[in-house]
């Protein structure tokens, strides 16, 4: 089946580049743009840079000096945990594997039945001995629940923690504003905006701490060492800044599928159905089948979607957010997760109504 006849549904994995970021990515590749140089070649790299970094930074509402360049969330959380490493970490349970896995002894705050942080259950964990971080995600990649970032920063500010937050997920879908958070660190990635893969950003509050994890060069004012990567750089501020301008309109399209989709549904369970969720995100389990088999059986008729936890193998593997959420085994070998975007028609969701009810239909037959 030719691409072009294809439905990709996986946005919360990697969102299509927009065009704008394609061409402004092979209009830097033309030149040998590395900002670290003198020459003229160099200071126009360097001049794409920092217009960058301040699109960026307006994006989250940061100081436009407080946003460094890396290769993604992944780097930004490891930068940041590694920092902490020795010390007391506390992170929900429903933290991206780069949180979770990044050092030893983290210690995970549970979360409720509909994937919000429990709030009670961190400020006992804080009140028992004291942390020196607490890490919480803006908005989950699997079920799209949106986290209670502020109140969770406030708590851990009460108990002298600092606080960090991966919003991978929430920016350009939900406004991000790092001071009104009370966010220490923020990690970003800008692919999934519709940038480049393989460049993020990790931006600063005002604790006065910058952590680093790779030495050895003066890059991003001695944060990051290694060349930057100039187009990529680039790219993903022509896609932070077509965010900012698009959040109400993009929440407004997405909402409008999200409804769609989820009133065709029949006999699933949506979770996190009854929590605030980003308009972008719907995971849900079918009794009685698993994500492989949907997975293959959706990808054979030109969809491509999610269960929401494939690791970097591609294996499907069991959702720790689910277990945390106290669903059953069955219900998390069972989840399918569609994620949307600005690149998503009605008539993509019209397909995917169309087909899944024929694979539904199918199961439910043999069941």
């Amino acid at each position: 089946m030719s691409n072009e006849h294809k439905i990709y549904l996986d946005y919360n994995a990697t969102t299509p580049a927009r065009p704008e970021v394609v061409e402004a990515v092979c209009e830097c590749l033309q030149g040998p743009h590395n900002a670290s140089s003198v020459h003229s070649f160099g200071r126009a790299g360097r001049k794409m840079v920092e217009r960058a970094r301040e699109q960026v930074a307006a994006l989250i509402g940061a100081p436009t000096n407080q946003v460094i360049f890396n290769a993604g969330a992944t780097e930004g959380n490891n930068t940041v945990l590694r920092h902490f490493a020795g010390q007391r970490i506390l992170a929900s349970a429903i933290e991206h594997p780069s949180v979770l896995k990044a050092v030893e002894g983290i210690e995970t705050v549970p979360v409720t039945s509909n994937g919000l942080l429990n709030l009670d259950a961190l400020e006992t964990a804080l009140k028992d001995k004291p942390a020196a971080l607490v890490s919480l995600m803006m908005v989950n990649n699997e079920t799209g629940v949106i986290q209670p970032v502020a109140e969770a920063g406030a708590l851990a500010h009460k108990y002298g923690a600092l606080f960090h937050c991966d919003a991978v997920q929430a920016t350009g879908r939900i406004p991000v504003n790092i001071a009104e958070r009370g966010i220490d660190f923020l990690t970003l990635s800008a692919h999934k905006l519709g940038g480049p893969q393989g460049v993020g950003a990790l931006a600063l509050g005002l604790c006065g701490i910058t952590p680093t994890l790779l030495s050895g060069g003066g890059q991003e004012k001695q944060a990051r060492a290694g060349t930057e990567n100039v187009a990529g750089i680039a790219g993903f501020g022509i896609a932070a800044e077509l965010a900012a301008g698009e959040i109400e309109t993009y929440e407004q399209k997405t909402a409008a599928l999200q409804t769609k989709l989820e009133n065709a549904l029949q006999d699933v369970l949506i979770h996190g159905q009854n929590a605030p969720r980003v308009t972008n995100t719907t995971l849900f389990s079918l009794p009685g089948a698993s994500s492989e088999t949907l997975l293959m059986a959706l990808d054979l008729d030109g969809i491509a979607v999610s269960n929401g936890s494939a690791c970097s193998s591609g294996r499907i593997t069991p959702s720790h957010v689910l277990k945390a959420m106290t669903a059953s085994d069955a219900e998390a070998a069972s989840a399918i997760r569609i994620s949307t975007g600005w690149n998503t028609t009605e008539k993509d969701i019209d397909r995917f109504i169309e087909v899944w009810q024929n694979i539904a239909n199918r199961i439910q037959k043999r069941a």
